[in-house]
């Protein structure tokens, strides 16, 4: 009866104590527009610093485990520890990293105003971030009716494509390095050519378009966490930039939550709709929201 009692108490310590297989992790990405003070579309979207609750409201109920914000600039770094990120840096007025995770150490790539990395501790789990913001010009939602798609492509070559490019080169050199699970998140002002493609083309001004970054991304081994989760880009037209233009032009894809790890795993991935409770959604940009498993 002894031994028994003891086998069965044994049992129970291995999983009581046993490490689980795997956790999750919620990755959200948002360019707050300029600090997350414009105002709602009833007063022409102009300034207000009492604005920034609905950034607030929004951000407190989707409950992100790490935030990487765009055109942070005045308000977003109070918006953010206010929600209860305690843990936050930033690599100048456009970008900053949120955390309700230990950040353990803060990386320089490329030029501040385009892209900053960290270091995340997640359970004893090391993991890289990198928030991104890409040119904004060329605008080729401007004139994109009239633009043919190589032209699109080669328009993207000086800027965005440029930047990406060495973005990623320091990011892979840091990633065989540290040999630790990588996510790139931001706000990269160009479209993915996951979504334009032939099925897609008539909600596309009848354009099939090749877009460089995105492919760049995919040739360089990362995931688009959001196209993983909805493969067929016919059912997932909705966009996060583009929404309430006062222009002629579509709302598109141009915000991405990428990854890079055999370890993770996409659970799942939204574009973050629905305005707060109370409030408009005051960005011109809606959030990416991917919830991840990451194996030990």
């Amino acid at each position: 009866m002894g031994k028994i009692f003891i086998g069965f108490y044994s049992i129970l310590m291995l999983m009581t104590c046993s490490t689980p297989k795997s956790k999750s992790i919620k990755v959200m990405t948002w360019n707050i527009w300029h600090g997350g003070l414009h105002g709602t579309k009833y007063n022409g979207f102009k300034k207000d610093t009492v604005n920034t609750i609905n950034i607030y409201k929004v951000i407190l109920r989707e409950a992100p485990d790490v935030l990487l914000m765009q055109e942070t600039y005045c308000c977003g770094m109070e918006i953010a520890l206010k929600a209860g990120y305690s843990h936050s840096v930033r690599a100048s007025s456009n970008l900053s990293i949120h955390s309700k995770y230990p950040i353990t150490d803060t990386l320089k790539i490329f030029k501040p105003f385009n892209a900053h990395a960290a270091v995340i501790d997640l359970d004893g789990q090391q993991l890289l971030f990198v928030n991104t913001w890409l040119h904004y010009l060329p605008d080729s939602f401007e004139a994109i009716k009239k633009i043919d798609p190589d032209s699109l492509i080669a328009n993207e070559g000086p800027t965005r494509l440029k930047e990406i490019t060495a973005i990623i080169r320091e990011v892979d050199s840091l990633e065989k390095s540290l040999k630790i699970p990588v996510f790139i998140g931001g706000d990269f002002n160009s479209p993915s050519h996951l979504d334009w493609i032939e099925s897609t083309k008539e909600f596309h001004y009848g354009k099939v378009v090749e877009w460089p970054v995105s492919k760049l991304m995919l040739e360089r081994g990362y995931t688009d966490s959001f196209r993983e989760a909805h493969p067929d880009p016919s059912q997932t037209l909705d966009g996060t930039w583009g929404y309430f233009s006062p222009r002629d032009i579509i709302s598109d894809r141009i915000d991405f939550v990428y990854y890079k790890s055999q370890n993770l795993k996409t659970l799942t991935s939204k574009i973050v709709m629905d305005d707060p409770e109370g409030g408009f959604f005051n960005s011109d940009h809606r959030p990416v929201l991917t919830k991840f498993e990451l194996k030990n």
